[in-house]
């Protein structure tokens, strides 16, 4: 008597879901970092060779499959967890907000297989129930680990609209000194059109806020005058340079900044915040 190898015998619903949820999860990975981002990053788009991977095993009924599943779920979610996070607080944007309930789903798709395999009941509810469990616990996930919800305080929309901006730039801020009259929330928006992403960090006031790249924020600070040395949290950028002073003061903030204020990388691009 014969028997079919176990890669020539059909795919079982399970597998096909893992399989589908691998293959959208590495088209997430490409459109999150060649498309949606600040500008491409093929180096990052690179890791969607790990689902590819992982569904060619599945299609091929490797034992250890399931394994290498987890592996890329865990290794995608885990380089995007505050722009996912980001984007599905603010439902507002759409293609963005679309795009992380997409990768989520994926993820959840690849879960949710490989929990019915280990309770021994593939059933298709069960399987199915599993997966959008994974996914609301992943996006639950994401969100509580990295918040990136924005408090604007009591600015109107008009206000955030007429704000100073500060562009984040490998691996600067542009103005690098940024000014303000006390008296009032200390408010900014933060734009970040690199293939990274970048942060605004201001140890002494406990700040650490990240702007995803290809995206923009707005950050108001409550503080009393002084001098402020902020920079970027993200990896060695601070080390290459992205620093810079945030300095509140009582005078007329139209006045041209004393040599004390005057940062040497940016002393030419000053912006100054009217109150």
């Amino acid at each position: 008597m014969t028997t079919t190898p176990l890669a020539a015998r059909p795919l079982t619903l399970p597998d096909r879901l893992g399989t589908a949820g691998l293959l959208a999860l590495a088209f997430c990975e490409l459109l999150a970092h060649l498309v949606l981002g600040g500008q491409p990053n093929p180096g990052m788009a690179a890791l969607a060779v790990l689902p590819l991977a992982a569904a060619f095993l599945t299609w091929r009924r490797v034992r250890w499959a399931p394994i290498a599943s987890l592996l890329a779920v865990v290794a995608v979610i885990a380089t995007r967890t505050a722009s996912l996070s980001f984007d599905l607080t603010r439902p507002g944007d759409p293609l963005y907000f679309a795009a992380a309930l997409l990768e989520l789903a994926a993820a959840g798709a690849v879960t949710g297989p490989i929990a019915a395999a280990l309770l021994k009941r593939r059933t298709p509810a069960l399987t199915g129930g599993l997966a959008l469990a994974a996914a609301l616990a992943l996006s639950a996930g994401v969100i509580l680990s990295s918040p990136q919800s924005d408090d604007t305080g009591s600015l109107t929309a008009e206000q955030i609209a007429a704000l100073p901006t500060v562009d984040m730039v490998n691996y600067r801020f542009e103005p690098s000194i940024l000014r303000a009259a006390p008296g009032q929330p200390v408010a900014f928006t933060f734009t970040n059109d690199t293939d990274d992403a970048h942060a605004f960090a201001v140890d002494k006031l406990g700040i650490d806020i990240e702007v995803p790249s290809g995206r923009s924020r707005t950050v108001v600070v409550q503080a009393p005058p002084g001098r402020y040395a902020m920079h970027c949290s993200v990896g060695s950028h601070s080390a290459n340079g992205m620093k810079g002073q945030l300095v509140i003061t009582g005078q007329d903030t139209t006045t041209a900044p004393g040599p004390a204020d005057t940062d040497p990388a940016a002393s030419s691009d000053t912006h100054n915040h009217h109150g």
